[in-house]
């Protein structure tokens, strides 16, 4: 398996590496990369107006079918093959 996080140094703690000793529950050898990393706007503040017009369209995507699904394996595939 393979995932990737993005936190702010600040949350670097205890609780975080608990967290992934979790995720990969078998006693397996793990590569730890760190680099600094763009938001690309995800931590940008919007307005609540903007929050609910979002998720509106994020609700008729959905309703209208417009989603996408897949396994882990098949994520893990997609991923791959776009390095």
């Amino acid at each position: 398996m393979e995932t990737s996080f993005v936190l702010k140094k600040e949350e670097l703690n205890m609780d975080f590496i608990e967290s992934i000793k979790k995720l990969f529950k078998k006693n397996q050898e793990l590569q730890i990369t760190i680099s600094a990393s763009e938001d690309f706007g995800l931590t940008t503040k919007e307005s609540q107006k903007a929050y609910f017009v979002r998720l509106e369209k994020a609700k008729d995507n959905f309703e209208k079918g417009n989603v996408i699904a897949f396994s882990e394996d098949e994520f893990d595939a997609f991923s791959l093959s776009k390095i």
